[in-house]
């Protein structure tokens, strides 16, 4: 694993980060919300996309 160019704990939290993300489009979609936008949201901001999308209202 030494010819990795980044410490393989970033991958680690990379790939939890966008599970994350997709964690919290899915909650939004269920809420009526537009998928792809919350894909995108969730994907850039992870863990505060699914604190948001927990606090929608259903739509």
């Amino acid at each position: 694993m030494e010819s990795l160019p980044i410490d393989p704990t970033l991958y680690l939290l990379l790939n939890l980060h966008c599970i994350i993300g997709g964690f919290a489009a899915a909650i939004a979609r269920a809420k009526g919300r537009n998928l792809g936008l919350w894909l995108i949201l969730g994907l850039i901001g992870g863990t505060a996309a699914l604190v948001a999308a927990l606090f929608l209202p259903k739509k």
